[in-house]
Order: structure tokens, then C-alpha cells, then sequence
């Protein structure tokens, strides 16, 4: 007699949501995919327009386009100012700073220009003309204390100073819209009161070309 195998039902297949998932699924992937892909062009392309660019400190936010860096530009203007090392220029995170010990800006307690800073400065203004950053403008003194009718404390002093600077760039061209002018007084010491010599690296005039 033949043997005869039992037939085997299989129950019925209700987990359609699967392929829904599945297709989902590899949709989201194929999307993520794509993104990186443009990420890494993108990457890319920055690398290859960096190269174009001279070198400049790391983070600069500060570039012309096919010419020389923003911190070159201003250093070989200070250098061609005959300020010599009365000036020091560097990059921060707030941006390129020029920083004018205030004896090449101005004589022993003036507030006007000096016929050399006017000369320098004239160069010096090119350049900021040529961009469209904004141009903050900081006074600062050391802490001796000045009491005179017209300046009554370092507030007076150190923001009449910043504000003179500020005039000189609009008479060349810089717009008033792109200054902004503040005082610090003697609150925002660069190195400790402690002797002459630091006390003159605290009397300054900071320039600061900002980012966009």
C-alpha cells in the first residue's frame, strides 16, 4: 500500500507592511548616500579653491579672491607706513586686528592725528577701502589716571582717540555705516601696568577688520 505524505498547509502570509519597510528602507539609504556624496564634492571643490589662496593663519575668515590674504595685504601697508614696529598685526577670532601703539598715531597727549600718522595712514586706508567688512575701532590707555578739563578719565581719552582715528577713515572714503568706535580706557590691558614699557603696549589703537 503506498505511503502516502501527510500534505503540510502553510499558513497564510499576512506581513505585507515588510516590503513596505524594506522599500523605505532603501530610500533612506540611497538619500543618505547622496548626501555624502555631496558633502565629499563639496569638500572637494573648498580644497581645490583654498590652494588658490596664500597662506594665512588657520580659521582666517579673511580671503581675496586670486590675490594675496587679507593679513598679507595689511601687514605689507603697515610695513610701507614707516610705523615700523610700533604696529602689530594679527588674526583673532573677532578678525584681523591692527593694533597702533599710540605713539605712532598721535603726540603725548593729543587726540589729533600726527602729520606721520596722516601720511601712513593714507596707505594703510587703501586697503580697507577695497573690502566691505566692518571696521571696529577700539582706544585703550594704560592705568595712570588723567584728569584735565577736556578729558576728565581715560573713558574721554582713550574713546576721543578712537574717535579721531574713526573720522580720518571716513574723510578716505570708508563709510560711516561700516565704523563702529568704542573706548575701553585702561579696562582691557593687553599685558600687566607693571613697568614703562608695558605700560606703552597698553596705549593702543586696535583697528579691526571684522567677518561678514
Amino acid at each position: 500500500m503506498p505511503v502516502f505524505e501527510e500534505e503540510h498547509k502553510c499558513d497564510e502570509f499576512t506581513d505585507y507592511w515588510i516590503f513596505t519597510y524594506g522599500d523605505t528602507v532603501t530610500l533612506l539609504l540611497t538619500f543618505f548616500i547622496l548626501l555624502m556624496t555631496f558633502c565629499k564634492l563639496d569638500v572637494a571643490k573648498f580644497s581645490n579653491v583654498a590652494e588658490s589662496f596664500k597662506p594665512t593663519p588657520p580659521g582666517s575668515p579673511f580671503f581675496l579672491k586670486g590675490g594675496e590674504s587679507v593679513l598679507e595685504g595689511i601687514a605689507q601697508r603697515v610695513e610701507t607706513g614707516d610705523f615700523g614696529d610700533q604696529v602689530n598685526v594679527t588674526v583673532e577670532e573677532r578678525g584681523v586686528v591692527v593694533s597702533f601703539k599710540d605713539s605712532a598715531l598721535f603726540e603725548s597727549g593729543s587726540t589729533e592725528l600726527s602729520e606721520r600718522a596722516i601720511k601712513s595712514l593714507s596707505r594703510f586706508v587703501k586697503f580697507l577701502y577695497a573690502l566691505p567688512n566692518p571696521v571696529l575701532i577700539e582706544g585703550h590707555t594704560d592705568d595712570g589716571q588723567i584728569r584735565t578739563p577736556r578729558f576728565p578719565s581715560n573713558w574721554e581719552l582713550s574713546s576721543a582717540r578712537a574717535g579721531s582715528v574713526a573720522r580720518f577713515l571716513q574723510r578716505e572714503g570708508i563709510k560711516g555705516d561700516r565704523i563702529t568706535v568704542i573706548g575701553y580706557a585702561e579696562f582691557r590691558p593687553r599685558v600687566r601696568n607693571d613697568s614703562p614699557e608695558r605700560r606703552a603696549l597698553n596705549r593702543r589703537i586696535d583697528v579691526i577688520l571684522k567677518p561678514d
